[in-house]
């Protein structure tokens, strides 16, 4: 889990994750052209990127107890959750 993550994330930063997704096959040309995408790739890919280094250093150190993780994905969850509501609300991913 930990390394796909991790290369997930890194595939959206570099800007190549989202042509993947339905949602943005699907979605009208001129709502595209309304998002700065090498931004908000960059933004989402390094959650992404996040997350699975969590996932990783579980796998990977055994000083990374049960509750060190548990405590690093709320911690994960809560600044996902405040970078979703920062790009919801932010200017700086939309075109003008």
């Amino acid at each position: 889990m930990g390394i796909l993550s991790t290369l997930a994330g890194i595939l959206f930063a570099s800007g190549k994750g989202h042509i993947h997704l339905s949602a943005w096959k699907n979605m009208p040309q001129e709502e595209k052209d309304k998002i700065k995408m090498v931004p908000l790739c960059r933004n989402i890919g390094e959650v992404i990127a996040l997350n699975g280094l969590i996932f990783l250093s579980k796998g990977l150190w055994s000083g990374f107890s049960n509750h060190w993780f548990v405590g690093a994905m709320v911690a994960w969850l809560i600044v996902a959750g405040f970078d979703v509501w920062y790009i919801g609300k932010s200017e700086r991913y939309y075109r003008k």
